[in-house]
């Protein structure tokens, strides 16, 4: 499955600048397709022409080959491009694309006049000009809207990238706390766990130094996940109890890191330890068609409330999966009379890291 995703792109600030996106990528090309035959559309109704095949076939072919062309020109240069700064890229795209339509504009005149099928010597310039200014007004107007909504997206990145670089440079005060004094705890009476309780920790802590917006491997994932659960049960010991059902998951899919501990950290915030007797948390997930379903479960608090408490992982992660996938991504949560539900659903993507 293909699939066109955030990898370990490089978050580009406002202040640092936007640059336009690359013209090599089918997708983009569809879009200046479109645009292209609208534009023909438009200017057919505007010189109120009658429903004529014959002009609307050999216009949209001419105006196709020439949005055509002028992508390739602007993905040819796109090297040149990425060395001028973002002004710079934008205004030199603007050029590239008004001089391919000039080169080609020219061309298919001079060839069309020759052949008998082009404007002629008396419309040559007139024909030249329109061509030409029709590329300027349509890659303007079309710039605007990408550079907006490249502006746009690295806003939500940067915002992303703070709330998760934010999260990492916690991994809330109060766990650390709590799991160095149980590793001190476990020193004298257990020092093999303690140990083990190091290493998590130290683990956990690199985990959560990694990059917000590159895939990891969903087993390593999972096992950052243990590895904090393990941590809290060491100091909960019997008040935390833990069901694992994920042998139905893919082995070979990537997920973004810090998407399931935050999960966990509120179901034991919120749904064990506010209990006397804790409780279960149950993680369970499997394979579906293309995607990935991942589900946490944990008991309401004594005053049969959880969902507050949730708001902020809930948000963040939902805005990570937004940037990363789009609308294959969704994080539902739902309680009942005794539970509470966060249902993670993401589209599997091959993990290429070896």
């Amino acid at each position: 499955m293909h699939m066109e995703i955030i990898g370990s792109t490089q978050i580009t600030g406002i202040h640092s600048g936007v640059y336009p996106p690359s013209f090599c990528r089918w997708r983009l090309l569809l879009a200046v397709a479109a645009v292209t035959q609208v534009s023909v559309l438009l200017i057919g109704i505007g010189a109120l022409r009658e429903l004529n095949l014959l002009w609307l076939g050999v216009t949209t072919l001419y105006a196709q080959s020439l949005a055509l062309i002028t992508a390739i020109g602007l993905c040819v240069s796109r090297a040149w491009l990425g060395r001028l700064s973002s002004r710079g890229a934008w205004l030199g795209s603007w050029v590239v694309a008004i001089g391919v339509a000039l080169a080609f504009s020219y061309s298919a005149g001079i060839v069309g006049t020759v052949l008998g099928a082009g404007p002629g010597r008396e419309n040559f310039v007139s024909f030249v000009t329109q061509s030409v200014l029709a590329v300027a007004l349509v890659s303007l107007a079309l710039f605007r809207y990408l550079f907006i909504r490249a502006q746009w997206r690295a806003q939500l990145l940067a915002q992303s990238e703070a709330r998760v670089q934010a999260l990492q440079a916690r991994i809330r005060p109060h766990f650390l706390f709590n799991s160095l004094n149980t590793i001190a705890s476990l020193i004298p009476d257990d020092p093999v766990n303690a140990e083990r309780a190091t290493e998590d920790l130290a683990d956990l802590f690199r985990g959560s130094m990694r990059r917000a917006d590159s895939l990891i491997s969903l087993i390593e994932e999972l096992d950052l996940a243990r590895r904090y659960l393990q941590m809290e049960q060491r100091r909960l010991g019997d008040r935390l109890v833990i069901d694992w059902q994920v042998d139905e998951l893919p082995s070979g899919a990537s997920i973004l890191p810090l998407t399931l501990q935050p999960l966990l950290e509120n179901a034991v915030a919120h749904g064990i330890q506010p209990r006397i007797d804790g409780g279960e948390i149950r993680v369970y997930g499997r394979g579906e068609n293309d995607n990935i379903v991942i589900t946490i479960c944990n008991p309401l608090g004594p005053d049969g409330q959880s969902k507050q408490g949730h708001g902020m992982a809930l948000v963040n992660i939902r805005e990570r999966l937004e940037l990363a996938f789009g609308p294959a991504a969704s994080l539902i949560t739902h309680q009942d009379e005794e539970q509470f539900f966060a249902v993670l659903s993401l589209p599997y993507v091959e993990n290429t890291d070896h």
